[in-house]
């Protein structure tokens, strides 16, 4: 797989030449996804040479050099075993690598979350099917989680008509 740099600097064009030849030949080169960079397989390479001879040396029109391959092309144009397999292994890479860079900025989350003053957060890295590690109990009391302690800050804090009955007593009982 080659990237469009390495594409032009092969067949020594500008990346704009590239891009618009890409708008004529919409064969050439694939794109993952719309946030990704364009790749070339081998194939892709020599067409655009083939395209540079047509243009640049036989003085055909982008059309002409157009009508020129698909006159010369084989009637059947469909893609070789190995060319599908070289995309979806590019693919499979680019799936992967995403995963990661996902799988990074949901751990910075989690260390920003877990970093606020007694809030515990669990983390489950182990692979699923596997069995998970036993933690090691520590002597120091568990901490809470922010929902554990507004519970109990709720529970600990007598109600409105708790409170007034209590001062009624305490005043009785001077």
């Amino acid at each position: 797989m080659y990237k469009a740099a390495e594409v032009c600097e092969v067949a020594q064009l500008q990346p704009f030449v590239l891009r618009s030849w890409e708008k004529e030949f919409p064969r050439i080169g694939f794109q993952k996804s719309a946030e990704s960079p364009r790749l070339y397989r081998q194939s892709d390479l020599d067409q655009v040479l083939r395209i540079k001879q047509l243009v640049f040396e036989e003085g055909l029109t982008l059309s002409g050099a157009r009508r020129r391959i698909e006159d010369t092309a084989p009637a059947s144009s469909s893609a070789t075993d190995d060319e599908v397999e070289e995309v979806l292994e590019a693919l499979a890479s680019d799936a992967r690598t995403r995963i990661a860079h996902v799988r990074d900025g949901l751990r910075s989350i989690l260390r920003v979350l877990s970093s606020a003053p007694g809030t515990v957060v669990i983390v489950d890295d182990e692979p699923h099917g596997e069995p998970a590690r036993s933690a090691k109990r520590s002597s120091s009391p568990p901490k809470r989680t922010v929902a554990a302690r507004a519970k109990a800050r709720s529970a600990a804090k007598p109600s409105r008509h708790a409170s007034a009955a209590k001062k009624k007593r305490t005043r009785a009982n001077a």
